[in-house]
């Protein structure tokens, strides 16, 4: 083999390689072995594909790989359920590193298109895993979100179905994951979202009402001090 002809060829693996063909494997298609459900390239990172033909409202666990399993996610497999035709819509997004203040920060993320069938809880450390602590409201395109005062104290937590630890989402997004972790100041609500679609979710801090309308009183008399 010429040199050329060795560096063409090294160039056309390494090209195949950068484009590697992603495809779902779950329950739904016997992991594969009933043939690849493949995903398409949406652009921006982001690939995509329906299974259609499913029972509606059963529950199915999947993961988002390559044909040979070399690179695959969530690392706990995820579950969701086909919606009321029958069909699961999923995402991919291979990236592994974020920097939109979502979770996993560090890791691939999958997502679905939200069945509607269900709604989401909150369950975990904040009342020692004693029942639901917060129930998630629907804000519509897979979006849930609920706020909370919670005491101050670092705490574990997951999302789950509501009264069904069936389905549950945790800190890589699968089924099975760790619990996720957050941070509270007994001070600030602590504002908790779970964005199935995109395969993320994240806590964060939302000032008190009470806490703003004392900061502006603050602020109008000190304002009031310096005109006197």
């Amino acid at each position: 083999m010429s040199l050329r002809l060795f560096f063409l060829t090294c160039t056309v693996v390494a090209t195949q390689a950068a484009f590697a063909q992603y495809v779902v494997r779950g329950e739904f298609n016997g992991w594969g072995n009933n043939g690849d459900l493949v995903m398409n390239d949406m652009g921006g990172g982001l690939w995509s594909a329906t299974a259609t033909g499913l029972t509606p409202g059963q529950g199915y666990e999947f993961k988002c790989t390559t044909t040979d399993w070399a690179f695959n996610g969530p690392n706990s497999n995820a579950r969701t359920v086909a919606n009321a035709a029958g069909e699961i819509t999923f995402n991919f997004m291979p990236n592994t590193s974020w920097a939109d203040g979502w979770q996993p920060a560090n890791d691939k993320r999958v997502g679905w298109a939200d069945s509607g069938l269900f709604g989401w809880e909150l369950m975990g450390t904040v009342n020692n895993w004693g029942g639901a602590f917060l129930s998630l409201t629907n804000m519509g395109n897979g979006l849930y979100q609920g706020d909370m005062l919670v005491a101050a104290g670092d705490y574990e937590f997951k999302f789950r179905r509501e009264n069904d630890w069936g389905y549950s989402v945790g800190s890589d997004f699968g089924n099975s994951a760790s619990n996720a972790t957050f941070s509270s100041d007994g001070v600030n609500t602590t504002r908790f979202q779970l964005d199935l679609p995109n395969g993320r979710w994240r806590t964060e801090v939302v000032p008190e009402p009470v806490s703003m309308i004392a900061l502006g009183a603050s602020l109008a008399a000190l304002a009031r001090r310096r005109r006197a």
